[in-house]
């Protein structure tokens, strides 16, 4: 029996030593999410909970002593908070004014100004939910820093200290939205787990640093068992979930962004949205084009990087409504644990839910027919307002004469959209439609560039636009799609003739118009091109290294294909292989338009390459080779046009459906000088173009240009009109 009773002891403790061997026991693992309070919004809870005044915190004070007879007061006023050996130091200014009563009246005894200093330790105070301080040492000093005591310590530091030992930092309200965040990001979770974890969170340590206190929020939590990823794709159902959650992220983003913007008056702090806010829809762009599976989401890496990001700036911004700090501390707070949790890894079973997302919208701002996640595709004026753009942009047209023009001088004519309007040029049209193309992007430049900026600098952004669309779309807006025509648009959301990416800059810029209007695509993309140019390459100093002016150019391509931060990309050793190989390209295709040969964009369409045409270095004026004499009416100055140089440059003034009309333009606008009238080809009979001017240099014709602005003439080369009266 002894035997037996044994033999079961041995069998059982057996069975128990595997179980210990060949299971691990879920464990709880305590996470602590930091909590920053920096001094000032330590400061300025201060200000609202213990002072009064308005709320200019300059004007705020408090009254800490009044003896019963009025005749002695003790005001303090300007509290400032630091760090002084690893305790919390208070500093308030004191004003005193010490009288006694004298036969019924007030008697002065002195008056006196100087300052309290307060040596704490900020403790958790019981509840485990807000924070109080220990007073350590409370002494006063005067102006000259020498420690005062006597008769006015006496009256004074027992006040003092009952008045510091009210403050309190209530992290109530903070933990409460943690506890109602969590069912709602972590949704594999029992309700039972849920309380578990809820009821385990509390305060943790409090460490004073040099730029505030930190404070953990500890909480309890299981990992979950592994389990094993499932390969299959992604249903139309978690596709169509997956896009809600990022579109009401993005959203949620940019409401906080407008929202903070609006609240601060310092434009350096709006320009730090605007960049951080532009980062973020870039690295957006990014994470929507890497795979998903159901242990990690790229698009809620990016969600909470880019809240991380906006952290310290919306804590500035705070600073300047008083009121609001509680309700930024609980908001910064939760997107803190989600940055721990996400960190932690797919055991957590982390998962941002709609409901998550209508919480952290709620922390942000909650108030009623306010919807911080509606997602809209519309221009928004407060976003345009926030890059200092025009309300709406607004395309110029020609004045003057009201006649046909083909092809039309200027850009923005409703004519030129007709003419470029879903235009899908076969090889042989091209000599005819990239020098349309050309005169659209240099017209947007023109009409866009700031007036104050010197003409190297005006030029470059000429070539810069020239090659940015050429880099881009090889100077298309329009392609065939089983025999249809589309849009030009990429797989990430880049669309048309500067395929700006839609994602990127919605609010900004109407997305129809990107697709469909040429016109509006060009003038979209030179807006963001100047405004990379300007407040980024050019205020970061990139053409003061080596490389001189050309860099600006560079740099901004950089910014426009990366965004803010990717600037200095073009001259980064490290930085990957697809982008040295995207800024390489650039590279090559702006020194052929820096040299005049901006035409040789017809080879990335399959045309053949162009004769190269060196631009003069000298920046001087230059006559004209030869002017039309007077015009024949026999052949209209069809000889004298063909008779030029056909790499040389000319002005298109216009084209008219009538030789009569072209005659009267030319004796209405008096020209100085002659003109050439000559009929079109076979294609456009009937049709007769007007131009002045044989230039070898193209500078020369810019120069002649100027003066004839008004009616808006075309720079064209003399091959461009060959080709065109020939047909």
């Amino acid at each position: 029996m002894a035997e037996n009773n044994l033999n079961k002891l041995v069998s059982t403790l057996s069975l128990l030593l595997t179980a210990l061997v060949f299971t691990s026991p879920v464990m709880a693992e305590t996470v602590r999410v930091p909590i920053q309070l920096d001094y000032p919004v330590l400061r300025q809870l201060m200000l609202s909970q213990l002072f009064n005044g308005s709320d200019n915190s300059a004007d705020k004070k408090v009254e800490i002593l009044h003896d019963a007879a009025g005749c002695s007061t003790v005001f303090l006023s300007n509290p400032r908070l630091h760090e002084y050996q690893k305790k919390l130091e208070i500093i308030t200014h004191v004003k005193a004014n010490i009288a006694t009563v004298a036969f019924g009246n007030c008697t002065p005894l002195f008056n006196w100004e100087g300052d309290a200093r307060f040596l704490t330790d900020p403790i958790i105070k019981p509840g485990a939910r807000s924070i109080g301080l220990k007073i350590l040492r409370s002494q006063f000093y005067n102006p000259q820093g020498q420690l005062i005591t006597g008769q006015i310590w006496e009256l004074a530091s027992g006040r003092l200290l009952s008045f510091m030992n009210r403050y309190e930092i209530d992290l109530a309200p903070t933990i409460n939205q943690l506890n109602k965040l969590l069912p709602d990001i972590l949704d594999k979770r029992s309700a039972l787990q849920i309380s578990k974890i809820s009821d385990s969170l509390k305060l943790g340590a409090i460490s004073i640093e040099s730029d505030g206190i930190d404070v953990a929020v500890a909480l309890q939590i299981d990992r979950l068992p592994a389990t094993q990823e499932p390969v299959a794709t992604l249903s139309f159902e978690e596709i169509q979930k997956l896009e809600a959650n990022w579109q009401m992220m993005d959203a949620m983003i940019t409401f906080a962004v407008k929202r903070y913007a609006n609240a601060t008056n310092q434009q350096e702090l709006r320009d730090t949205l605007a960049e951080i806010f532009l980062d973020a829809r870039y690295r957006l762009v990014d994470a929507l084009t890497m795979p998903v599976s159901a242990t990690n989401d790229p698009v809620r890496h990016w969600f909470i990087d880019s809240w991380q990001k906006l952290g310290p700036i919306l804590r500035q911004i705070s600073l300047e409504n008083p009121g609001q700090e509680p309700m930024l501390i609980s908001l910064l707070a939760a997107t803190d644990a989600l940055a721990v949790l996400d960190r932690l890894g797919p055991s957590i079973g982390l998962d941002i839910s709609v409901n998550g997302l209508r919480r952290l919208g709620r922390m942000l701002i909650d108030q009623p027919g306010t919807n911080p996640l509606f997602y809209d595709n519309a221009v928004d004026p407060e976003l345009r307002h926030l890059f200092r753009l025009s309300p709406f942009m607004k395309l110029n047209a020609p004045s003057g004469f009201n006649f046909s023009f083909w092809p039309i001088s200027s850009a923005w004519a409703t004519s030129s959209n007709e003419r470029l309007a879903l235009w899908v040029p076969t090889k042989s049209e091209l000599p005819e439609y990239l020098p349309i193309v050309r005169d659209l992007l240099e017209d947007s430049a023109g009409d866009t560039i700031e007036p104050g900026l010197n003409a190297a600098t005006k030029k470059l952004f000429q070539n810069l636009v020239l090659t940015t669309a050429w880099q881009e779309s090889c100077w298309r807006q329009y392609v065939l799609k089983n025999r249809e025509i589309v849009t030009l648009h990429s797989s990430t959301g880049d669309t048309g003739l500067m395929q700006i990416n839609e994602r990127v800059w919605r609010g900004l810029y109407n997305t129809q118009k990107l697709r469909w209007d040429i016109a509006y695509n060009a003038r979209a993309g030179t807006e963001i091109l100047l405004n990379y140019l300007l407040k980024y390459s050019l205020k970061r100093g990139e053409h003061k290294l080596r490389g001189g002016l050309d860099n600006l150019a560079r740099s901004a391509y950089s910014a426009y294909n990366g965004g803010p931060s990717k600037t200095s990309r073009y001259r980064d050793p490290q930085a990957i292989l697809p982008h040295q190989k995207i800024d390489a390209a650039f590279w090559t295709k702006y020194q052929a338009v820096k040299q005049g040969n901006e035409l040789q964009v017809v080879q990335c369409l399959g045309g053949k390459a162009l004769p190269t045409h060196q631009q003069s270095a000298k920046n001087v004026p230059i006559k004209p080779d030869k002017q039309p004499s007077a015009v024949s009416r026999n052949d209209l100055g069809k000889t004298w046009i063909l008779a030029q140089d056909k790499h040389h440059y000319t002005l298109q003034l216009a084209v008219f459906s009538s030789l009569k009309a072209a005659q009267k333009f030319t004796e209405d606008t008096q020209f100085k000088g002659s003109v050439a009238i000559a009929p079109l080809g076979k294609e456009k009979e009937g049709q007769f173009v007007v131009i002045k001017g044989s230039f070898k240099e193209k500078a020369a014709a810019q120069a002649l240009k100027q003066q004839y602005k008004n009616i808006k003439p075309w720079l064209r080369q003399i091959k461009d009109i060959h080709s065109s009266i020939k047909r």
